[in-house]
């Protein structure tokens, strides 16, 4: 069975996305990954398969948002594995094979409207509607069998926690929270841990329970209590005659969180240096030989916070 884990947090610009690309590339050296995207921004999708073959895939509608489409239109059937790009960075530049174990699942901008129209949306009765379009990734992923046919499973999404992200969360078994160590991310994530396993796990419990849904209709992939795999302390400001070697604000706020939630808080903090962007924006993981401005500290840094997540998974 795969190990699926939903990368998200509440806020933008944390790190994200670059922490689901590399933690999937790292897995995918010697297991089966999947990516699927289901932040509307689609910055992951780009980065993988590049605009030219982003832009073909939305247009064919081979994304995640024909999961939702699927309840949100009739006339939309619930997809297969068609929508699932294969190998999408040697079909970028086929001239490479480096990460032949790496699939996607891309988004497109027209994800945010279907959010909308999946919280306007009702089939059948209430408490049965509102439990089907919170578990449609786990029924595709029982659809594609997909968790016999990869080890790890990744989900990168949005800076929200309404439906899609909750579809994510409810066929989880692990979340990873990133955060940027300032005040206000820090306050963030006693709230987000919270509404995730009152709000939208507890929810999803008591719609199982009082939906009348057989037990034989409940996804496989469906997971009812979603754990908490770290606190990622992201886009840390270096400061080099500092003893920690950060800036006093991040120092300050990273020794709070680490008091706060103790061993939850990753052990390892990535730093803000430079090459990330530049790393992204080339569309090849960090250890990678084509991946720009990749320097033997990012290189480090990144390799260390993976092995952290495997380990905790």
């Amino acid at each position: 069975m795969a190990k699926k884990l939903s990368v998200i947090n509440f806020k933008g610009g944390v790190g994200k996305t670059t922490l689901a690309f590399h933690l999937a590339a790292y897995f995918a050296r010697e297991k089966k990954v999947l990516v699927i995207d289901i932040d509307h921004q689609s910055s992951l999708s780009i980065v993988m398969l590049g605009g030219k073959l982003w832009e073909e895939c939305a247009k064919q509608g081979q994304t995640s948002n024909r999961i939702f489409e699927s309840y949100t239109s009739r006339k939309v059937p619930m997809p297969g594995k068609e929508i699932v790009a294969v190998n999408p960075l040697h079909a970028r530049q086929p001239q490479y094979n480096f990460y032949p174990n790496l699939d996607l699942v891309p988004a497109q901008f027209e994800l945010d409207d279907t959010e909308i129209e999946l919280a306007a949306t009702s089939v059948g009765g209430p408490t049965v509607s509102e439990w089907e379009k919170r578990t449609l990734l786990a029924s595709w992923l029982d659809l594609i069998g997909a968790e016999s046919k990869y080890d790890f499973i990744i989900f990168d999404c949005p800076p929200a926690t309404k439906l899609v992200s909750q579809n994510a969360l409810a066929a989880s078994d692990y979340y990873l929270i990133p955060v940027i160590p300032d005040e206000m991310s820090s306050r963030g994530v006693t709230h987000f841990k919270n509404l995730v396993e009152n709000k939208i796990d507890g929810k999803l419990k008591y719609l199982k329970t009082t939906s009348g849904v057989s037990a034989s209709e409940v996804p496989k992939s469906y997971v009812p209590d979603t754990r908490l795999a770290g606190i990622v302390p992201f886009m840390a400001k270096p400061a080099g005659g500092a003893a920690s070697g950060l800036t006093n604000i991040h120092t300050r706020q990273i020794s709070l969180l680490r008091s706060r939630w103790k061993d939850e808080v990753l052990k390892t903090e990535i730093k803000h240096l430079i090459g990330f962007a530049e790393t992204m924006e080339s569309g090849w993981p960090i250890w990678n030989t084509l991946a720009t401005n990749a320097t033997p500290a990012l290189k480090a840094m990144m390799t260390k916070v993976c092995k952290e997540v495997e380990d905790r998974i």
